[in-house]
């Protein structure tokens, strides 16, 4: 207690000179405060300008990296989506002119098909036309029916066909079937030279022409005037040549045996073919004989000739029997008015 008593004093002492001392000393240390203060205070606001200007050029920085590398993405996004495009566009237009190309090269394709097809038919049926030609000519029973039948064979091969036979005053259209101008009387010297002509020489003696018009198909044409010259030769040989002798009996042509009667059958058809060509060939005077009722003495050396190649022909039985000549005569060239033949006619022969 004593030592508290004696210290006391001696601390109260000591404060007091202490509290003097601060109070001399306050205004120069609160100077000196507000100085450190404000330096404090300055240092601070420079050090938070640079972490700021710091903290803005990272932000930045930051934005301009991320930019760059957005828009480099973007443009990568870009270049693979107009790749796609480009590619997709590309490739539907390949497709499509594929596809064009694909369907042009097949119209093509068909068409040439087609017209090879046609061609080949075409041909087809020429050949088939050529392989009947010489049959169907060589089955005709006349020569007017041998021309009939070759104007309508030739006919798909040519613009228009035209025949021609021989009379006195040179070659006369018989016929003409089709497009064309053919004139009546033609020869080779005069006929159009756009047109197809040719003669029919038969044994050395121009029978008959063909004129075609154009377009025509040259060689089809000429294969059909051999076969048609060839056809009216064999034609010619085959009424000079005999038939078989038959039974020299004399019946009644109602009364024959098959065989005689179809001998007699065959001697009415030489008769016609015989007579028939004499119209054909001689049309322009057999009008005038009929007209003035002298048609043999206009036409004695053809019906002459025609009766000799008729008797050397057919049998004698049939000969003696029945004068089928005269009868075709009469019936073709009369027009079954025996008067018309003239006086100088003889008449039917039978032996």
């Amino acid at each position: 207690m004593l030592i508290l008593q004696e210290v006391a004093p001696r601390m109260e002492a000591k404060t007091q000179a202490l509290d003097r001392m601060l109070a001399a000393l306050s205004p120069a240390l609160s100077a000196e405060l507000d100085r450190v203060v404000q330096e404090t205070r300055e240092a601070l606001e420079q050090e938070f300008t640079k972490r700021l200007q710091s903290a803005v050029q990272n932000a930045e920085e930051a934005v301009r990296t991320k930019s760059v590398e957005e828009m480099t993405r973007a443009v990568a996004e870009a270049k693979d989506m107009t790749t796609k495009d480009v590619t997709r566009e590309l490739t539907r237009q390949l497709e499509t002119q594929f596809a064009q190309k694909l369907a042009e090269t097949t119209r093509q394709l068909q068409s040439e098909a087609a017209a090879e097809r046609t061609r080949l038919q075409e041909q087809l049926e020429q050949w088939k036309t050529f392989a009947d030609t010489q049959r169907q000519l060589a089955e005709a029973a006349s020569q007017p029916e041998i021309l009939s039948r070759f104007l309508r064979l030739a006919e798909p091969f040519a613009a228009g066909m035209g025949v021609y036979i021989a009379k006195a005053d040179g070659l006369a259209l018989w016929k003409s079937r089709g497009k064309g101008a053919f004139p009546e009387i033609v020869s080779q010297e005069v006929t159009d030279p756009e047109f197809y002509f040719r003669a029919i020489v038969v044994r050395g003696k121009s029978v008959a022409a063909v004129s075609a018009a154009p377009p025509f198909k040259t060689e089809a044409l000429d294969f059909m005037v051999a076969s048609l010259e060839r056809a009216i030769e064999v034609f010619g040989l085959r009424l000079r040549s005999p038939i078989p002798k038959m039974s020299s009996e004399k019946t009644v042509v109602g009364e024959l045996n098959p065989d005689d009667q179809k001998a007699h059958a065959d001697a009415r058809r030489t008769a016609r073919l015989l007579v028939s060509e004499i119209k054909l060939y001689h049309e322009d005077e057999l009008q005038s004989g009929r007209r003035n009722r002298d048609i043999y003495q206009r036409l004695q050396k053809e019906i002459d000739q025609g009766r000799e190649m008729y008797q050397h022909r057919v049998p004698a039985a049939v000969l003696g029997s029945h004068d089928y000549f005269h009868e075709e005569i009469v019936r073709i060239l009369g027009e079954n008015d025996p008067s018309r033949l003239g006086p100088a006619y003889p008449g039917p022969i039978n032996s």
